[in-house]
């Protein structure tokens, strides 16, 4: 990599670097979720027409005038749908609730104002790491005195359930969806030009011996693009962990990062040197895509479309979107997931909550509420948000029974085809396998990263030196760690 392309580069500046192999897509609502911390996923074939993430809104409804109105909280994302299970909600149950769809970029630091302020709310988004630290401050509430909470966990897959668990085992939220991330996908157009088409790698070590094969024979020019978007909650940050759990068999984090005690164990003579000296390595070798080390999450979205890569460390939404010949390069029948075997993990575990506020307006009438978004409609039994959105967009559900809805097999099929088998069994193999970081049980996670992921992007590129950026890492940990826990 030249020293000119180590520099900070912009969208626009990139985008006339790479030419014609990068696909701009034109998505409604898309702009409101690239470089926001909620995951609204860009969606090129919707229809729905999303209402502009500008401003605070509110939308009542008032179906039963007599009760106070339920208050849910959420950002922008199918704002019809949502509305419609709003309404939905309304009729079955004789009840009245009104939405309060704030702006997806400015959405935590909002939230955060309404918790301070005392408003009363039943219902919110949350992403992870936002979760257990609202719960840690006492803003939510945990789920364990809620009704039916055993059949609720009886529905989860054991480890989202884990994921789903704050740090003292009991329940923080119920699905808004999961969706495995950082976890790499294969384009066999690109190998077959290697001579190495339908190989797969089984750990990182041999993905990059593969890239290494791509390069050498000029399949692509960089055949590797990873998830190293130049954000924290979203970008490099989330690679990051996912990297390190899978390399060291350490799917919570604890042995490599951070103890259960949420004490940093991490040090310039630890698995993470290692790591980030290897991602030097393959940055100088050429086999990354230069263009995702100052990328944002808009751009990283559109390099993933060119179809130019071999590899590409993605989201299950965004390689849906791969799939769609209106808006991707790629040939479809050439991508595919890499399975996870037994000699290693790929990925960590990305999910969405809703969450019951402490300060609701009624307990039970909120619990309602929740549960019908969160869990299955009471009239009909079946489950709505869950269903709606893997067929959609791909998100998938909490619930181990959503993958096998007749109607989601047939929407996944629609855009995978006959790769629909293979993809479900890969689902399956990866998942238990993805990091859960322990860390984000904790208020510190999120500070460290939305601070750390600069120093991460500086190593990455070679600005920083590995044992620079670790220190720097460390003693952030350090501090955070004094700040929640005391001591040292």
């Amino acid at each position: 990599m030249t020293e000119e392309e180590k520099k900070r580069i912009t969208r626009r500046k990139y985008l006339k670097y790479v030419g014609a192999g990068v696909v701009v897509v034109g998505v409604a609502g898309a702009a409101a979720y690239y470089g926001t911390l909620p995951p609204s996923p860009p969606t090129p074939t919707e229809t729905t027409t999303l209402a502009p993430a500008t401003t605070s809104e509110v939308t009542a409804a008032s179906s039963t005038p007599s009760l106070t109105p339920l208050t849910f909280v959420r950002w922008h994302y199918n704002d019809t749908a949502v509305t419609g299970y709003v309404k939905q909600f309304e009729q079955e149950l004789n009840e009245s609730v009104t939405e309060e769809i704030l702006e997806n970029v400015n959405y935590t630091s909002l939230v955060d104002a309404k918790f301070q302020a005392g408003e009363k709310f039943d219902l919110l988004y949350a992403v992870a790491g936002q979760e257990f630290r609202w719960l840690d401050l006492g803003y939510t509430q945990d789920l364990e005195s809620m009704s039916e909470i055993n059949k609720i966990k009886a529905d989860f897959y054991p480890d989202i359930l884990e994921d789903f668990k704050d740090m003292n085992g009991k329940l923080a939220g119920l699905p808004y969806f999961w969706c495995p991330m950082c976890n790499p996908y294969v384009n066999d157009a690109i190998l077959e030009k290697a001579g190495i088409g339908g190989q797969r790698p089984e750990t990182w070590d041999e993905l990059w011996a593969m890239a290494r094969k791509v390069k050498s024979t000029g399949a692509s020019r960089y055949p590797v693009l990873p998830h190293w978007a130049d954000v924290g909650l979203g970008g490099i940050g989330w690679a990051f962990l996912a990297e390190m759990s899978n390399i060291y068999n350490d799917i919570d984090l604890t042995k490599t990062l951070f103890a259960k005690d949420f004490h940093p164990v991490f040090d310039t003579n630890t698995e993470i040197a290692e790591l980030l000296t290897n991602w030097q390595r393959v940055v100088k070798e050429g086999l990354i895509d230069p263009g995702v080390l100052s990328a944002g999450e808009n751009d990283m979205f559109s390099l993933s479309l060119s179809g130019i890569h071999a590899f590409v460390s993605s989201r299950l939404y965004f390689w849906k979107a791969m799939n769609d010949p209106a808006s991707s390069k790629c040939i479809p029948e050439k991508l595919h997931m890499v399975p996870a075997t037994s000699k290693q993990g790929w990925g960590e575990i990305n999910s969405g909550f809703y969450l019951w506020p402490k300060n609701n307006t009624d307990p039970e009438r909120s619990e309602r509420l929740m549960k019908f978004f969160g869990w299955k409609d009471p009239t009909t039994g079946k489950r709505l948000t869950a269903t709606a959105w893997a067929k959609s967009d791909a998100l998938l559900s909490g619930y181990s029974d959503v993958l096998s809805d007749p109607d989601v097999i047939a929407a996944f099929t629609l855009w995978l085809g006959d790769r629909v088998d293979e993809t479900f069994k890969a689902i399956d193999s990866i998942r238990p396998t993805m990091a859960v970081p322990w860390i984000w049980k904790s208020p510190v996670y999120t500070e460290w990263i939305e601070t750390g992921f600069s120093t991460l992007s500086a190593v990455a590129i070679g600005q920083t030196s590995v044992k620079d950026g670790i220190t720097q890492l460390r003693s952030l940990a350090d501090s955070l760690y004094k700040k929640y826990y005391g001591g040292s």
